[in-house]
């Protein structure tokens, strides 16, 4: 699988904030996942929503959406494909915070915990999709950190292929974010 992270941080950049208007805590309620209608419209989504913002979670969502695309904005060698198996495609973001105020506020962690998901994602095998990790400031009540944007996109031969190539890289991506355990320590290995 393609993966890859990048840090947005500084004045008129995107800004991860909570609360705003129409945001649905999750984390508090999981069945209000059928009120946020793109998870009600994408069941993949839905169950990343549920999955990110359970009780046993290191994190929680704050934002999110889908959409298509068509082959002409498809770089098919960023997708791991090959052209003539990229005429459609299908992606989608997460907003994702941590819980944990400490790891809230470290850009050390984030930084990390992008790198070490990006490596790990690219070891995978996944044609026809990747993954970006966007490091975003954030904003929780009165804490002030960061956190990352989750953006999962599949490719395919037609609407379908790219709508199930997006529904594995999003499982994939979303099962390797949950596991902060190696990035969690001080002393790992920041290097590509």
């Amino acid at each position: 699988m393609e993966a890859d992270w990048a840090a947005e941080v500084g004045p008129d950049l995107p800004s991860i904030d909570i609360p705003w208007e129409g945001f649905v805590n999750l984390r508090a309620v999981s069945s209000a996942v059928q009120i946020v209608k793109e998870a009600a419209d994408h069941h993949a989504l839905g169950r990343a929503l549920i999955t990110m913002n359970s009780e046993a979670s290191p994190v929680f969502t704050t934002k999110c959406d889908v959409w298509s695309f068509s082959g002409f904005e498809i770089d098919h060698d960023e997708f791991g494909s090959l052209a003539e198996d990229a005429h459609y495609g299908f992606a989608s973001y997460i907003d994702v915070l941590q819980i944990d105020p400490d790891t809230l506020t470290s850009f050390e962690f984030h930084e990390r915990w992008v790198r070490g998901l990006t490596r790990h994602l690219r070891t995978l095998t996944l044609p026809s999709g990747r993954v970006e990790f966007i490091i975003r400031p954030a904003s929780v009540d009165s804490y002030s950190g960061y956190g990352i944007t989750l953006y999962a996109a599949g490719c395919g031969v037609d609407a379908p292929a790219a709508y199930t190539a997006w529904q594995a890289v999003l499982g994939a991506a979303v099962a390797a974010t949950m596991n902060l355990a190696p990035f969690l320590s001080t002393r790992a290995h920041t290097g590509e």
